[in-house]
């Protein structure tokens, strides 16, 4: 932008603050598009508000912008400069070049972390603290060689030969997938939840997640839909922050607070259970 918005237009403590603006840039009398934004910003955080301001229309003018959009310029700058970068991507309108190839690059790392995890030769460890998202391809047969384990082992004296999730490798790994969600803790919360799929409510309820509504266990069609509605819950508080099982555990959003070191240990046990048995297929 060639001219700018002349300092000498302003009063007061807005012109201290655009000179405050220009002495850190290039020290010409004006505030570039580029400056505006941050002199508005600064403005805000000292109570000013611009909008009543005489010399607001020159800034509409220069930034071409209505009201909205520029308070939305004004918040992400405070963000900005706060580090604070859930309220910066939530009032993102027109992005600093810098701030843009920030996101760029952030974007293909984690293109570059998912072409990571697709192509390894074995799933990635899984624990207490691990982000609970995936996408790795998990072989079917293998997965229930691992179920078959976990409940038809001879030390179980078929104790789990009844159990509703015998066969059910696929419902796991197309739930997981579904809700890109790792199925091992899916697994791991059924087999917790469920006594191994033998509880009453498992067996008259087919509910394997211990889900209720309006305070009490749902009845499911089938375990498959049980198995569906535990991950599309775990996305749920995924997208809340509680990233893993951790974070969930000690949400009080799943299993009570009190009982979180339990149920979080019993789902770490179930988790290193399928580890120590799952063989990649490739």
């Amino acid at each position: 932008m060639s001219d700018g918005l002349d300092i000498n237009i302003l009063t007061g403590r807005a012109k201290e603050i655009a000179a405050e603006v220009d002495n850190k840039n290039v020290k010409d009398g004006k505030l570039s598009e580029k400056e505006i934004s941050v002199f508005l910003a600064e403005c805000e955080k000292n109570g000013i508000e611009a909008s009543k301001e005489p010399w607001y229309s020159k800034c509409s003018e220069l930034l071409s912008k209505n009201w909205d959009n520029l308070k939305g310029m004004v918040k992400s700058q405070l963000a900005l400069q706060n580090n604070d970068v859930a309220v910066r991507d939530a009032t993102y309108v027109a992005p600093a070049p810098e701030v843009a190839l920030m996101k760029q690059e952030e974007a293909k790392r984690a293109e570059a972390k998912e072409t990571e995890v697709s192509s390894l030769s074995k799933p990635l460890k899984l624990g207490a603290r691990s982000n609970i998202r995936t996408n790795y391809e998990w072989s079917e047969e293998e997965f229930e060689k691992v179920l078959d384990q976990m409940l038809n082992a001879p030390r179980y004296k078929g104790k789990f030969k009844n159990s509703v999730l015998q066969g059910k490798a696929k419902a796991f790994i197309e739930s997981g997938k579904k809700f890109n969600i790792d199925p091992r803790i899916l697994v791991a919360i059924s087999m917790c939840e469920s006594q191994r799929g033998i509880s009453e409510k498992a067996r008259k309820l087919n509910n394997v997640g211990g889900l209720k509504i309006g305070g009490k266990y749902h009845h499911f069609q089938t375990v498959e839909a049980s198995i569906d509605s535990i991950a599309k819950t775990v996305n749920t508080r995924y997208q809340e922050g509680f990233t893993t099982a951790s974070k969930i555990a000690h949400s009080g959003k799943y299993c009570a607070r009190h009982a979180a070191a339990s149920w979080l240990s019993d789902v770490n046990s179930y988790i290193g259970f399928f580890d120590k048995y799952y063989k990649d297929e490739n």
